[in-house]
């Protein structure tokens, strides 16, 4: 049976008021962000009664845009949850402006979320929901113009029958004001949502997707290295968490060294309930200077770190925070938390200078998986020799045989697919930083069907030759000495081909 409570809704404000909302200060992500803090809170609140229906259940939201082919602008927005649906108790508060929920405690605290989002970016915007466990679904339409031009008081809502299974909230916003985003800063949207909603995408609460797009959070690299005051000691991993507080005030989360520095990774996120409030812009992040340190410095462009904070209040948008004064005086109380003797971030951060070697093996990399389609398989057929000389067991190379006393640190690696003979192997390169040899293969997973080739980036041959041409005339010749050798001693196996390359490396000259 149909629900015939709810036939209209008030939405008395003032009709000025509604025409002024486009004016308000704010970006496309931190407007769209509005209707997904709306999905995730529903999820929130009603998680177990949705689980217990679907074992199964997992929150998505879509975010869909219709796009103008000639101007590239959007023309029209939709954005869909299945989350548990606009209940009806609060159906009528849910289209009231500055409505405060009865819980604000949540992520919808000021009632301002998807009336202001919807008519920032649109004149026009129609709802849809059926909460679950309630046969019914509503539907009402905001026109700006005609709310305006005939001074409306409410407006009317549509209801039908629906199963008690069906839950769901849809807004499609149409007739785009010029604050709706052009196509060119899709990507930019789509990078400021995962960084907003990165803890719930990290802990595989929402599935997200924007314009049939899946948002995912790429986490940064932190800095794995010995402490600048002792380059040959051991690693270190440049992460300190925190929990710390301060009166009312609370800061949870992590301080960090990039592994790389990147100007648009640095200084700090600030997140409130879940998400981020402060930071989600590539050049918006906070650099308070008891943490950051002075503008232009290597501990500026190198420290990073996320604090979920507790005790401040935020804008109605949601993207700043209040009480900035409280805010710096939790910053100066966290420093001494950070800094410590045993784990120096403070001056790693500002010493530490990344090894040439590192940068040229950061290069191959990333030049190898540019280059590189994905799972390519390079086919290889080894040739029949005219002869058949007696064969040698392979022997695998041990640690001891190169000269090692731990295993080296991996700089970095390449892996690339290969089918020799017909049977299809992984070839992984390693560049290390310990050895005598040059290059030598790990058979330890030889049964996987994994070759392991190590270079040891520490070799002399890298420090002989820094023109390629001349590197790889040198490698060529101490092949052509090595394979001879191996033929005169009377055993031309890999094995002595091997053990003379890597004798020879070290001397040839160009």
């Amino acid at each position: 049976m149909i629900d015939s409570n709810i036939t209209s809704v008030d939405i008395t404000i003032g009709a000025n008021m509604y025409g002024r909302i486009s004016d308000l200060p704010n970006t496309p992500s931190h407007v769209l962000a509005e209707f997904i803090d709306n999905a995730l809170q529903s999820y929130r609140d009603n998680k177990e009664k949705l689980l217990s229906i679907d074992p199964s259940y997992k929150l998505r939201v879509d975010i869909d845009f219709e796009w103008d082919d000639v101007t590239n602008r959007a023309i029209k927005i939709s954005i869909l949850d299945n989350a548990c649906g606009i209940e009806t108790k609060s159906f009528e508060g849910a289209l009231k402006l500055a409505n405060t929920p009865e819980n604000n405690q949540g992520l919808n605290e000021f009632g301002m979320g998807l009336k202001t989002a919807a008519l920032w970016l649109g004149n026009v915007w129609n709802l849809e929901t059926s909460a679950l466990d309630e046969p019914i679904i509503r539907d009402v339409t905001f026109d700006l113009n005609d709310v305006l031009e005939n001074s409306l008081k409410e407006l009317f809502v549509n209801s039908t029958s629906c199963a008690h299974s069906i839950h769901f909230t849809k807004i499609n916003i149409s007739s785009l004001t010029d604050k709706a985003p052009l196509k060119r800063s899709l990507g930019k949207i789509i990078d400021e949502l995962s960084s907003i909603y990165r803890k719930s995408l990290r802990l595989n609460e929402l599935d997200l997707f924007v314009d049939g797009e899946k948002v995912f959070f790429e986490e940064n690299e932190i800095l794995t290295a010995p402490s600048a005051k002792d380059p040959k000691g051991k690693s270190i991993y440049w992460k300190k968490d925190i929990n710390f507080s301060f009166g009312k005030y609370r800061a949870k989360g992590f301080v960090g060294i990039l592994k790389d520095i990147n100007s648009t990774k640095n200084g700090f996120v600030l997140l409130r309930r879940g998400r981020v409030v402060y930071g989600a812009e590539t050049d918006g992040r906070y650099f308070p200077k008891s943490l950051s340190g002075s503008t232009g410095t290597f501990r500026y462009k190198r420290i990073f770190g996320e604090l979920e904070l507790e005790g401040f209040s935020v804008s109605f948008n949601k993207n700043d925070l209040q009480d900035k004064e409280n805010l710096e005086a939790l910053m100066d109380a966290l420093r001494g938390e950070i800094h410590t003797k045993d784990f120096d971030l403070y001056n790693q951060a500002e010493d530490y200078r990344v090894d040439v070697r590192q940068k040229h093996i950061n290069k191959i990399v990333k030049s190898h998986n540019n280059l590189k389609k994905k799972n390519e398989k390079v086919v290889l057929v080894t040739p029949q020799p005219n002869s058949s000389p007696e064969e040698t067991p392979e022997v695998p190379i041990t640690q001891e045989d190169i000269g090692l006393d731990t295993g080296p640190i991996v700089l970095g690696h390449l892996d690339d697919l290969y089918s020799i003979n017909g049977k299809d192997y992984q070839l992984r390169v390693e560049m290390v930083d310990t050895g005598n040899d040059l290059v030598w293969l790990d058979t330890s997973k030889k049964q996987e069907n994994i070759i392991i080739c190590k270079i040891n980036m520490n070799h002399i041959f890298f420090h002989y030759f820094q023109n390629q041409e001349n590197a790889v005339v040198a490698l060529l010749k101490t092949m052509a000495l090595s394979k001879f050798t191996a033929k005169e001693i009377g055993n031309d196996s890999t094995a002595e081909m091997f053990d003379s390359f890597n004798e020879y490396i070290k001397e040839i000259k160009v």
